[in-house]
């Protein structure tokens, strides 16, 4: 055997003092920080995206009650000014069911006199809508203003005499439903 010399022995315990020494801690304190951004990252876009789900929700659900709105006042005018002496006790009723309030109270009590007027003139009308526009809504009214153009005759007319109203329907939320409050025509 040959004897080791002391110098040989100092270098090879250095070699293993360094060979034992703990690896650096940098890669797991970079993940960690990367996940951390990441989880950053995205939180807030789950924020954002949540903010933006709101406001479409928020558009849809306008959008979706301005349409509502504007189909029960069509649906007043075209059957309000669409009258005919033959079949008024139906029109009647089906007017009724779309109101509330004094307006319904006053359609109910002149039921009987338009009844009259009507079917003594021989009265007959047939309206077209040309425009419907929504002035103001909000969760539980509205109000929602409309042109319409009427064909009239009667007795005395017999070719159709036509006339242009500017009409302004107030609505009211009872319920899920949308009831006519009020049918003024402005021009």
């Amino acid at each position: 055997m040959v004897p080791k010399n002391s110098a040989s022995a100092e270098g090879d315990r250095e070699t293993e003092g360094t060979a034992e020494a703990p690896p650096e801690r940098t890669r797991p304190i970079r993940w960690v920080v990367g996940m951390g951004a990441l989880v950053i990252v995205l939180s807030s876009s789950l924020v954002a995206g949540g903010m933006l789900l709101t406001s479409v929700l928020d558009y849809r659900a306008a959008a979706d009650r301005r349409a509502e709105i504007t189909s029960v006042a069509r649906d007043m005018a075209q059957l309000s000014y669409s009258l005919d002496h033959q079949t008024f006790p139906k029109q009647v009723d089906q007017l009724a069911s779309m109101t509330t309030g004094e307006y319904r109270q006053g359609l109910i009590d002149g039921r009987d006199g338009l009844r009259y007027i009507l079917e003594q003139g021989k009265v007959k009308s047939s309206s077209d809508i040309s425009a419907v526009g929504v002035e103001r809504n909000d969760a539980n009214s509205a109000t929602v203003l409309l042109s319409v153009t009427t064909h009239i005759t009667n007795t005395e007319l017999k070719t159709p005499q036509t006339r242009h109203y500017r009409v302004a329907i107030g609505l009211v939320r009872q319920g899920p439903r949308w009831l006519v409050k009020s049918n003024d025509v402005i021009a």
